[in-house]
């Protein structure tokens, strides 16, 4: 185990308040930075193009400021069993918005773009880890055997 759950929880939050505070400020920086535009260019998606009074980038950036809020009520009072319920819900959540982004290309522009897919594809990396290593922390039968007697 390289980091624990919580660190990885702290990396979440600072990752999401960093993408809120790009997102409010300028956009276009994040639609644009390299990794965006390379990951959607592999995956042959059309680029996302955010203007600075664009009323979508506000919710979207609150929604995002939503998750990193849970996310810090996760590391002020370490609750185990909340993240052993949520992250399986987030994964799959971040899995099916990266899924659809990517093989519908066409049809909805709002959803099927490159900053979309990058984004929920960090998602589904940062879940994906944290989910593996909460089972990796969570006590063994013989661990809480031990505790019992």
């Amino acid at each position: 185990m390289i980091l624990s759950s919580k660190n990885i929880c702290i990396l979440h939050f600072t990752f999401l308040n960093a993408i809120v505070y790009k997102l409010l400020t300028n956009p276009g920086e994040v639609s644009g930075h390299g990794f965006v535009f390379i990951l959607g260019r592999a995956m042959r998606l059309p680029d996302a193009e955010f203007k600075e009074d664009d009323p979508a980038v506000g919710l979207i950036a609150i929604l995002l400021l939503y998750v990193g809020i849970s996310d810090l009520a996760t590391i002020v009072t370490p609750n185990p069993k909340f993240l052993e319920v949520a992250v399986p819900f987030r994964l799959m959540l971040a899995f099916t918005v990266s899924g659809f982004a990517y093989l519908t290309p066409g049809s909805n522009i709002a959803i099927s773009n490159s900053m979309v897919f990058a984004l929920s594809f960090v998602e589904v990396v940062l879940q994906f880890w944290l989910f593996l290593t909460l089972r990796e922390e969570r006590p063994t039968p013989a661990q809480t055997q031990g505790q019992l007697e």
